[in-house]
């Protein structure tokens, strides 16, 4: 009885050795049958990108820059693409992040469609658009907003409007800046300043 059962198990072995190997084989095949076929003459799916326009207009996808204020601040800057200027003057780019942290902890985040930041000359001017966002809450839109890289300052030269921890306001131009300290800072409208006072529930 024993050797009966040795013999059927090593039949079943013999034969699984065989079986296996030749199921596997026919799953291969089916699955390069019903794979699609590749035409050497087919684009490679990354050949869209314009090689000459790149070579003609050099840019860089997803930049940043973080710095240091002379007054204890940080500033960081984020764009999806950017764009060097060939005249010189930094970089042009297109929609921007960026974050402005006193030394005093006020927390401001702008949003703008498209910008030009200038290290050198000490300067990011955000237009297209801009979105003003403090910690104290103040929720403001403006056309264009400048911003120093060397100390904590930013500049609405034209209308600016939004919202107030205390109403809704607007105004002709807006200067946030330090007072004195570099722990101290003061947020300004002025030009035919307008507030509609909403007193909190």
């Amino acid at each position: 009885m024993g050797r009966a059962y040795d013999n059927a198990h090593s039949r079943l072995v013999a034969g699984l050795k065989i079986a296996l190997p030749l199921a596997a084989l026919v799953l291969l095949s089916t699955l390069f049958l019903f794979s699609g076929r590749i035409d050497p003459s087919d684009p490679i799916p990354y050949a869209e990108v314009d090689v000459e326009e790149l070579a003609r207009e050099p840019r860089l996808t997803a930049p940043d820059y973080a710095g240091m204020t002379e007054d204890g601040g940080s500033l960081t800057v984020t764009a999806q693409t950017a764009r060097p200027n060939p005249a010189g003057g930094g970089a042009s780019a297109t929609d921007l992040h960026a974050r402005l942290d006193t030394a005093g902890g006020l927390g401001t985040d702008i949003r703008a469609g498209t910008g030009r930041i200038d290290p050198t000359a000490g300067l990011l001017a955000l237009s297209g658009g801009v979105d003003v966002a403090t910690t104290t809450g103040y929720t403001l839109h403006t056309d264009l907003l400048e911003a120093a890289t060397d100390r904590s300052r930013l500049a609405a030269p034209g209308p600016v409007a939004g919202s107030a921890p205390f109403g809704a306001i607007s105004a002709g131009a807006m200067l946030l800046e330090a007072t004195g300290t570099a722990k101290d800072h003061v947020l300004v409208f002025n030009g035919g300043v307008k507030l509609i006072y909403r007193p909190q529930d």
